[in-house]
């Protein structure tokens, strides 16, 4: 009886989310979710819980948003190696994002060095499950491209094929997301690489 009960106490929760109905992805909901995700698929944005989110993956994420989608608005080096982030910038990146900001900063500003030729990485929903509460589980896949290729990021492996894009699939995501203020944060993120 006392191995059924922990069992049931296991199962409950995964229970709950089964019972819950997978909403049908329109296509402009479907393509802000898949700008959204992307945005920590390209960031390189690590597994976590709510109990794990630490000020360190926060910034780490801040960072590297803000130098691949704000590189021109930022401040260059005086050797132009590198730019400077602004820790309110920063702030402004994880409250949109996460929900919340970086408890205590170590500098007002940041410095990130510039690279090139990184690979186009993007990602795409595959399904959306209401949770309540305007609480969604949300799954989807991890694709990169090579270096210098810019495939349609909301386009299918056929339509990658036809183009002559190399896109390959580099893992997939269960993410548990919010809506607030007419936008999504994310609460909860696991990547499974392939």
């Amino acid at each position: 009886m006392k191995k059924f009960l922990v069992l049931l106490c296991l199962l409950t929760p995964c229970l709950a989310v089964m019972a819950q109905a997978e909403l049908t992805l329109d296509p402009a909901r479907q393509k802000t979710l898949n700008v959204f995700f992307s945005n920590f698929s390209e960031a390189n944005l690590k597994s976590f819980t709510p109990q794990t989110l630490s000020d360190a993956t926060l910034l780490e994420f801040a960072l590297a948003h803000n130098l691949i989608n704000r590189r021109a608005s930022l401040q260059t080096s005086k050797d132009g190696n590198s730019v400077m982030i602004p820790s309110t910038q920063v702030d402004a990146t994880t409250e949109k994002y996460f929900g919340k900001k970086v408890a205590r900063h170590r500098s007002a500003t940041y410095t990130q060095a510039l690279a090139d030729g990184e690979a186009y990485t993007f990602s795409q929903i595959r399904s959306l499950t209401d949770l309540g509460g305007q609480t969604y589980l949300a799954n989807g896949v991890i694709y990169r491209a090579d270096s210098g290729g810019t495939p349609n990021p909301h386009g299918t492996p056929a339509q990658w094929k036809k183009a002559g894009d190399e896109v390959e699939q580099v893992g997939s995501f269960i993410a548990r997301i919010k809506a607030m203020d007419g936008r999504y944060v994310l609460l909860e993120y696991q990547i499974m690489l392939k």
